[in-house]
């Protein structure tokens, strides 16, 4: 029997993703505030950014099992305070230790909420059968693509610390909101899940043992869209040395090259299958990003105008290029695999903690010892490196 989504239904799980992209990404557009804060170079900041996978890889190894033994319903209420609680902390941390400390709790409630709100959408999906992700997280997009723009309207009139307290308690407070209006369609515990007993911490790993492939696709997907939340602003006001406000303005520009992507993949999935799309997105969108970030450094240091305008350029097109991926390999990885949908997400997310630790902290060496922007040829070239990752689908899994 098909399950019919209701319009109730499918309004919160938009707002879900919505919120929750507002929240996520408040943090990144005020960047130069953060590291002004904690007073510290470019290289310990962006380790100090990469320990949040200690909280991540937490998340990953227990929260999946968790929404299927206690149900969706009281791990969005869980991981909500840890989310939006630990944003809301951070402006007022001046020292590496505690932000340390509290971007391990924001890891935390960051993927845990992330594995719960995935999980509802999977198994919701699947008994649709509305391809409903790519819009999900067009929603999210459209969420940081706000959170962005509202960053450029009053960085120059309201502390980072209001900023940030003030918007953390609205969004908690509407997130709750959806939660319980929500709760008679979140997914119940493990009576509806037995199959989610025969999951064992081992399983976490899976991806990383007998699933490399799509692990390290997934890696080459989304360094440049996780490189960008760490660096943009910074690499703006430091490099092309926009003023704080206007080092915003390229994120905006490649959040709405995300927004264009991810609400208008369907049209052309309905002409071509998805991995045509990929191949021809991370070519286009990783040599875009590299070049005119190049361009960007070689004019900064005599044409302000033309070297903003390829920061921007170079940014959206990173933005458009990878804009899908995420959505359509979670898909992918969910039809490859024997675990539930919240597992498969877990396992995916943990896999992507550990690698993306290690490409992070090389990323931070780099811009520590020549620049931000020779740093980001790194994810540019993972872009496009998964252009060749030409067996991507589902696969035969054993029993």
């Amino acid at each position: 029997m098909t399950l019919i989504v209701t319009s109730r239904e499918r309004r919160h799980q938009l707002l879900f993703f919505f919120y929750f992209g507002v929240a996520a990404l408040s943090l990144a557009s005020r960047s130069p505030d953060l590291k002004r804060n904690l007073n510290v170079n470019n290289g310990t900041y962006g380790i100090l950014l990469s320990l949040g996978a200690i909280g991540a890889i937490l998340a990953f190894m227990f929260i999946g099992q968790l929404v299927h033994r206690i149900g969706v319903f009281p791990v969005l209420i869980g991981t909500g305070i840890s989310l939006y609680g630990s944003v809301a902390v951070i402006p007022h941390i001046h020292s590496p230790w505690m932000f340390m400390l509290m971007n391990t709790v924001l890891g935390l409630g960051f993927n845990g909420y992330n594995i719960a709100i995935h999980d509802q959408a999977l198994k919701r999906q699947l008994l649709s059968g509305e391809k409903a992700i790519p819009r999900l997280h067009g929603a999210w997009s459209v969420g940081t693509l706000l959170t962005t723009s509202l960053s450029i309207l009053i960085t120059s009139r309201v502390t980072f610390a209001w900023h940030i307290d003030l918007l953390m308690a609205i969004l908690f407070a509407a997130t709750m909101v959806s939660v319980f209006r929500m709760r008679p369609f979140l997914i119940r515990g493990s009576q509806e899940h037995p199959e989610s007993d025969s999951v064992k911490m081992k399983d976490m790993w899976s991806m990383l043992t007998s699933d490399r492939y799509i692990a390290f696709a997934y890696l080459c997907a989304v360094m440049v869209e996780f490189s960008t939340n760490d660096w943009v602003t910074l690499s703006s006001h430091q490099e092309i040395k926009a003023s704080t406000t206007l080092s915003i303005v390229p994120y905006l520009l490649f959040m709405i090259g995300m927004v264009i992507g991810r609400l208008g993949i369907h049209r052309l999935l309905a002409i071509k299958p998805d991995t045509y799309w990929i191949q021809i997105f991370s070519r286009i969108g990783g040599s875009g990003f590299i070049v005119f970030l190049l361009l960007a450094k070689y004019f900064a240091g005599h044409n302000f105008g033309l070297a903003f305008t390829c920061e921007i350029v170079g940014f959206f097109i990173g933005g458009l290029g990878g804009s899908f991926f995420a959505g359509v390999l979670t898909q992918i990885a969910s039809q490859r695999s024997k675990f539930p949908g919240g597992v498969v997400v877990a396992q995916m997310s943990l896999a992507l903690a550990v690698l993306t630790f290690f490409v992070k902290i090389l990323i931070s060496l780099i811009a520590q010892v020549t620049s931000i922007t020779y740093g980001l040829m790194i994810p540019g070239a993972l872009m496009i490196a998964l252009s060749f990752f030409k067996k991507l689908g589902p696969r035969k899994v054993e029993a």
